[in-house]
């Protein structure tokens, strides 16, 4: 069986790994959010906006119906769905 090998894009440092999984943990734990806007563009409720000045992501759960697109299409894992008690 082929060892896989990893290469870290998003610290733009371009090192092959040999544990993908646990460098790519190590590149989007710092900041997982790159403000991409994928989750913006995917909401078909319009629920999510970016405040302007701090640039967090903000989910209106008056509107969003849990379609969990966002979260499916971040590219970097920082959108996760939670069960609402």
């Amino acid at each position: 069986m082929a060892t896989q090998k990893s290469v870290c894009t998003v610290q733009g440092s371009g090192r092959i790994h040999d544990d993908p999984i646990a460098e790519a943990k190590r590149c989007t734990a710092s900041s997982p959010c790159l403000y991409c806007d994928v989750c913006q563009l995917m909401c078909p409720d319009l629920a999510i906006t970016r405040d302007p000045e701090t640039h967090a992501i903000r989910i209106d759960l008056d509107y969003c119906k849990g379609c969990a697109l966002c979260a499916h299409y971040c590219p970097h894992s920082a959108i996760s769905m939670v069960v609402d008690e």
